[in-house]
């Protein structure tokens, strides 16, 4: 019997029909533990995921289901589930992404080894349809991730928000900025942990699956506004630690526009002057594939 510290585990849920069930059964098949719980909150849905959910529920009964009145958006989800959580770990997972079994125990070790207030895994495996075929991989440096590293390109687990933390951390930062319906909320959230002092951890030669599309809350809400201006609003409050030539850069005309999606070409450096370390993205072989067809069709495209 695991001897870890019970954690509530927050799911928003959005038109998420077709996959929820599956991000649910990765909790329960090898990730749950007595005093766990698993709250799932759904934002107004207008497909048939209410129906799901009332599946699951009669399948699982440790599930509770909140319903927002009108439809709030993914960081406002995310703060009602934490808000009705009765354990001092939460972890979030979203409703179209799957845990390996057997991988919260050990990072939920990890974490308290560490004395971190949160704790990511060491990497994310995309894919699309079926984990059997990842497509790429986001790999991290395992150890603490700092706001130099956090800052200094997007390969980092902040992005993805799918990771472990207390919920003191969570109250302790001001909890989720609700801006929007959730662009970029949990990079937002990460900068706020890592600006505020929180300890973030990330545990090597550890992954979950992480699916991605055109029908992702992220691609959704990158056509509706500025991802760049967005991110600049996320990082005005701590202006005050980055260096002046930087902060200058994100507030000028031409970087508020662009500064976040160059992040990887122009990192953002801190007043300190350290350095920061980010992580690398691997291809699986169809995906290099694919890039260097791509590559292959522009350049006959502008030769001609």
């Amino acid at each position: 019997m695991s001897l870890r510290q019970p954690i509530s585990f927050i799911i928003p849920a959005y038109n998420c029909a077709e996959t929820v069930g599956e991000s649910v059964e990765s909790i329960i098949n090898g990730n749950f533990s007595d005093g766990d719980e698993i709250i799932i909150v759904d934002d107004c849905s207008t497909d048939s995921t209410p129906t799901v959910l009332e599946r699951l529920k009669i399948k699982y009964p440790q599930i509770q289901i909140i319903r927002n009145e009108q439809n709030r958006g993914c960081p406002a989800s995310r703060n009602v589930g934490i808000q009705r959580a009765k354990n001092l770990l939460l972890f979030n997972l979203d409703s179209d992404n799957i845990l390996v079994p057997g991988s919260i125990e050990k990072l939920q070790e990890y974490m308290t080894a560490h004395g971190a207030d949160v704790a990511a895994f060491g990497a994310m495996y995309f894919f699309k349809r079926d984990t059997r075929r990842i497509t790429h991989k986001w790999v991290f440096p395992g150890g603490v991730l700092t706001l130099a590293d956090f800052l200094a390109g997007p390969v980092n687990p902040g992005p993805g928000g799918n990771f472990l933390y207390t919920k003191a951390s969570w109250e302790k930062v001001g909890k989720y900025w609700e801006y929007g319906a959730g662009l970029h909320e949990a990079w937002g959230f990460s900068l706020k942990q890592l600006a505020n002092g929180s300890k973030f951890v990330i545990m090597p030669d550890s992954f979950y699956y992480h699916r991605h599309g055109h029908s992702s809350l992220f691609v959704r809400e990158a056509k509706l506004m500025n991802e760049n201006l967005m991110a600049g609003k996320m990082i005005e409050s701590f202006m005050s630690l980055i260096s002046d030539d930087d902060a200058a850069y994100i507030k000028s005309e031409a970087g508020a526009r662009s500064w976040f999606t160059n992040l990887s070409r122009r990192p953002i450096r801190l007043k300190t002057g350290e350095a920061g370390k980010t992580g690398r993205v691997v291809y699986s072989w169809p995906g290099k594939f694919r890039m260097a067809l791509k590559a292959i069709l522009r350049w006959v495209i502008i030769e001609k």
